[in-house]
């Protein structure tokens, strides 16, 4: 009887779903699952585009942050290496945790007002009974406009550029009517000024009134101004045109030479919270004015009627905020007087009027 040597081998087939394996020594395999590969999703929709339709004006400028978080993470940490350099200089150090959440995204969708607290060790002389805080002082322990300026504003450029601007340029709605809202506030109403220490947040993207920082920006354009400072601006009777970043820059001139050509006291600043539909708006102490286009007697009526009506609405020198200033504000003519508001251009009876 003829023998045979058995070798021992381990035998490999490739099936569909696994490998087929045979132990050594056995005739008897077994199927081993492949390992599983990741799952790939292909967005075939525009889920972000779904969601802004869906939640609107909250979601305004999430597709560029999603399209460039290396530089919106690099802008805010700019931001606070400067402000961590300022508090440096000042001698001064914040007390509380706030400086642990500068970076992040800061909701308008809050109930109004400040949280938190003024500084236990307020100086007496910022201390007012009228605002909480006496304005336009600066003060490292209140606000100096320099320090803790995130609190506010992370640096990002989400806040002020348009991303891919062949496909995210709104177009222009010449039929949609502008629409301007107004709120009758109790004449007593006194809004209070909130040191850099606490947070602010707003009920409404478009706030026309509301507690602010006690040091209001120098008059003119800028690359961005936050809420929480252009409201003091209302305050004293200026007129704040926002427009969002991705605006036809023909409408934003257009509304830019309005503005500057009627009135100093003016804030110009994007601003990414405005609908679509309405990419340009006029604010005023209590008034708002949102546009779809540019009507130039449209926009004199609003600046005539509404300019210098704040509280404080004649108070007429500049802020000490001038963060992102670009150009600083000009008197429409070579008289100082902001009583004389878009002055024709033939309008000499018109500025001797304003003057007796």
């Amino acid at each position: 009887m003829q023998s045979f040597g058995v070798v021992l081998i381990v035998a490999v087939f490739s099936v569909t779903d696994g490998k087929l394996v045979f132990p050594p020594g056995s005739d008897m395999g077994y199927i081993v699952p492949d390992e599983p590969e990741p799952e790939r999703f292909m967005d075939t929709g525009n889920w972000l585009h779904d969601l802004e339709e869906y939640r609107a004006e909250p979601l305004r400028g999430e597709r560029e942050a999603v399209s460039s978080p290396n530089k919106s993470y690099l802008h805010s940490l700019h931001g606070r290496i400067r402000e961590d350099e300022s508090i440096e200089n000042e001698e001064w150090h914040q007390q509380d945790d706030s400086h642990a959440s500068w970076s992040q995204r800061r909701s308008l969708h809050q109930s109004e007002g400040a949280h938190g607290g003024p500084p236990k060790d307020l100086p007496d002389s910022l201390k007012d009974d009228k605002h909480g805080v006496a304005m336009g002082i600066p003060h490292v322990k209140c606000d100096n406009a320099r320090i803790n300026l995130t609190l506010d504003w992370d640096y990002s450029p989400v806040n002020y550029t348009c991303f891919g601007l062949k496909y995210n340029r709104l177009p222009v709605r010449k039929n949609i009517k502008s629409v301007e809202k107004c709120i009758e506030l109790p004449k007593k109403y006194i809004p209070q000024h909130v040191c850099m220490n606490q947070k602010l947040s707003y009920n409404t993207t478009l706030p026309t009134y509301g507690p602010h920082r006690p040091l209001w920006p120098v008059f003119g354009e800028y690359k961005f101004v936050p809420v929480q400072r252009w409201l003091h601006s209302l305050e004293h009777g200026g007129i704040v045109m926002l427009y969002d970043p991705c605006t036809e820059p023909l409408l934003v001139e257009q509304l830019r030479k309005l503005l500057t050509g009627c009135f100093r006291k003016h804030i110009i600043t994007p601003y990414t919270l405005l609908s679509k539909e309405r990419p340009l708006a006029l604010m005023a102490w209590g008034c708002s004015l949102e546009m779809a286009t540019v009507n130039e007697a449209e926009v004199k009526t609003f600046i005539k009627t509404r300019a210098l009506h704040g509280p404080e609405g004649h108070y007429p020198k500049n802020g000490s905020f001038k963060e992102g200033l670009l150009r600083k504000a000009k008197y429409p003519t070579k008289y100082e007087n902001d009583s004389i508001i878009c002055p024709e251009s033939h309008g000499n009876e018109q500025i001797i009027h304003y003057l007796r």
